[in-house]
């Protein structure tokens, strides 16, 4: 039985009971006015005694036999009433049933069942318009979001081209070379904002569902190496906690990714000399760096969000690694603690 229809039937009972209950004083009432005239008529004399008895047994009686028959009475209207909800609401929980199930990603179409109660109907048709206009929508911002990077490549390479040619000039003053490179210096940190943007809109649109089973322990391993020279250059060392053999279902480009953008948040963000801590366990990843201050948790994985004061990068890293979290249905949480940063992953 559905909330609604339990709420309206613990009322109903309730109202009943109460009318039950203000009945038998009625009904004593009215039994005894019937009982001394019965008397009176028929010229009956009985003991007080006698007469009070016979009073309280018929009205005891009676009321046993209308307790009775209102909980017959009642057990009959909640069984029929849930026989009548089961088919009246059918529809109802079987549109709700779709919705739940209905992935934007995946826009699987959603047929209605037909039915010939109308404001199920009208639901029903409500539903169908919403659904397919956020779908129209979603499709249009993916296909902006996906022709946008793609065209932003070509100009943006034939930019980087003509600064790499002006900075090979001759009789190039120092004023020239410091411009030139400020600008090539943006046009870099614009070049990676496409290409995260790029790929966050093909995470969207499922361009990586396949899936494989991975040893994460050796890929993390892997990484570590290949970010040697720049943890060398900032004097760092890493703590590796890395349990052998840990296997997880995903797709290898985006766990790359992923282990990528932790290691290089967690690089530019360390000052020289310290320790990172890279801890590996069946169910969760973990990396934490030293900071003097904790980042606002709301804005950590989000697009561009404003974590600190000091923010270079694209301020997108962070949140491809949400996404590639959402895909795969894992929790992505940043905590900053005993004068640390830690990000963790949890499978």
């Amino acid at each position: 039985m559905s909330k609604l229809l339990s709420l309206t039937m613990k009322r109903f009972m309730l109202y009943a009971g109460l009318v039950l209950i203000a009945s038998i004083p009625v009904y004593y009432y009215m039994i005894n006015m019937l009982w001394h005239h019965e008397l009176n008529e028929h010229h009956i004399a009985l003991t007080a005694a006698a007469g009070r008895e016979d009073k309280y047994l018929i009205i005891a009686f009676v009321t046993l036999l209308t307790v009775l028959f209102f909980l017959l009475l009642m057990i009959g209207f909640i069984l029929l009433n849930r026989s009548i909800s089961r088919s009246l609401w059918q529809p109802f929980y079987k549109s709700l049933a779709q919705i739940k199930h209905f992935n934007l990603d995946q826009q699987q179409p959603l047929a209605f069942e037909q039915t010939d109660i109308e404001e199920f109907a009208e639901l029903n048709q409500s539903l169908s318009k919403l659904i397919a206009g956020n779908i129209a929508v979603y499709n249009q911002q993916k296909e902006f979001a996906d022709n946008a990077s793609h065209e932003l490549q070509t100009p943006l390479a034939i930019i980087q081209s003509k600064l790499d040619l002006l900075l090979q000039t001759k009789f190039m003053t120092d004023t020239q070379y410091e411009l030139i490179e400020e600008a090539n210096k943006a046009l870099s940190r614009v070049t990676r904002i496409n290409k995260n943007l790029l790929l966050l809109t093909k995470i969207e649109n499922s361009q990586f569902m396949d899936k494989e089973h991975i040893d994460l322990s050796l890929l993390l391993e892997n990484t570590l190496v290949l970010f040697s020279n720049f943890s060398d250059d900032k004097h760092l060392s890493f703590d590796q906690q890395i349990k052998p053999a840990v296997f997880i279902e995903g797709n290898k480009i985006l766990l790359e990714i992923l282990l990528n953008n932790l290691i290089t948040n967690t690089i530019r963000y360390t000052a020289p000399g310290n320790t990172i801590l890279v801890q590996l366990t069946d169910s969760s990843l973990t990396m934490a760096n030293p900071g003097t201050a904790g980042l606002q948790e709301e804005q950590v994985f989000k697009r561009f969000g404003a974590t600190s004061v000091q923010t270079p990068g694209t301020g997108l890293g962070l949140s491809l690694v949400k996404q590639i979290c959402n895909r795969y249905q894992w929790k992505a949480t940043y905590t900053y603690a005993d004068g640390r940063h830690i990000f963790t992953i949890t499978f």
